[in-house]
């Protein structure tokens, strides 16, 4: 938490007069009550509560910096954890990155509105699911998404956050087009789906394998004018940490298919240590 002799950014007080929240508390459990609402996906805002274990809903925070090095354009990607009920997943989002350890003086813009979204000129189809977007002082970007998928698994929480308190790994695919390629407009984006969480590695790994090859629904390798898959033994396929799979469209477009084990934030952690001992 922020200490008050600190200023507080601009930003901040428009942002927590956007939920309604006094600024001047700096609490996220304050930002938990307004619960902000999502802005782009349909799904996750109009689940009646009476489904809400019908599925699962997977916060995602990447991070970019393409200034330091615009050659490699590289996004990090974090799944911090999965949650039954849209609610709860929206309030866990909205804190993840003061949860993660940032403060508010670290970034020059922070933002969850469509307006705000408008002025970063963040392309619609980077919209998805976002929840938040954040610029640091250095330039590199931050963004908080939540992807739905369904609870096949029947997966229910443990404690009243709403988290799945299990060790997953998820198959992400990530769809890259930057800005010089065909039908870009100049405007680099991130698509990301994923495809499956899983108890076990093995079982993420043979997913991740079959999504864009000839696996179940998936399109046949011959389709990509360029298809990298990681070999036996290894972890990635040479694009990325975690990549298993990457491949360029006959349109030019990069898809990336990693699998990505839940980094749950130490602050969450201690939150449910707190109420398992209540």
């Amino acid at each position: 938490m922020l200490s008050r002799t600190k200023p507080i950014p601009e930003w901040y007080r428009d942002y927590y007069a956007s939920i309604n929240a006094d600024p001047n508390l700096l609490s996220t459990q304050k930002t938990s009550q307004a619960e902000p609402p999502f802005h782009t996906d349909s799904d996750i805002n109009t689940q009646p509560s009476s489904d809400v274990n019908k599925n699962n809903y997977h916060i995602l925070i990447t991070s970019s910096h393409l200034a330091k090095d615009p050659t490699q354009q590289v996004e990090k990607l974090r799944v911090i954890g999965t949650y039954d009920a849209p609610s709860l997943a929206k309030a866990a989002a909205h804190r993840a990155l003061f949860d993660a350890g940032y403060e508010a003086e670290f970034f020059k813009a922070y933002g969850v509105s469509p307006s705000f979204f408008d002025e970063q000129r963040i392309p619609t189809r980077n919209r998805d699911g976002l929840l938040v977007h954040a610029v640091a002082q250095d330039g590199t970007i931050f963004q908080v998404r939540i992807v739905t998928t369904p609870n096949d698994a029947k997966w229910t929480h443990e404690f009243e956050d709403g988290r799945i308190c299990k060790e997953l790994y998820y198959v992400v695919r990530t769809s890259a087009e930057y800005g010089d390629g065909e039908g870009s407009q100049g405007e680099d984006s991130w698509v990301y789906a994923v495809e499956g969480a899983f108890e076990r590695y093995e079982q993420a790994r043979k997913l991740a394998l079959e999504v864009l090859g000839n696996g179940a629904g998936g399109a046949a390798k011959e389709k990509y004018e360029q298809y990298d898959e990681v070999a036996a033994g290894e972890i990635d396929c040479g694009y990325g940490e975690n990549v298993l799979v990457h491949a360029v469209g006959q349109d030019g477009k990069n898809v990336l298919v990693s699998v990505v084990k839940a980094q749950i934030l130490e602050s969450v952690r201690l939150m449910e240590a707190s109420m398992r001992i209540r």
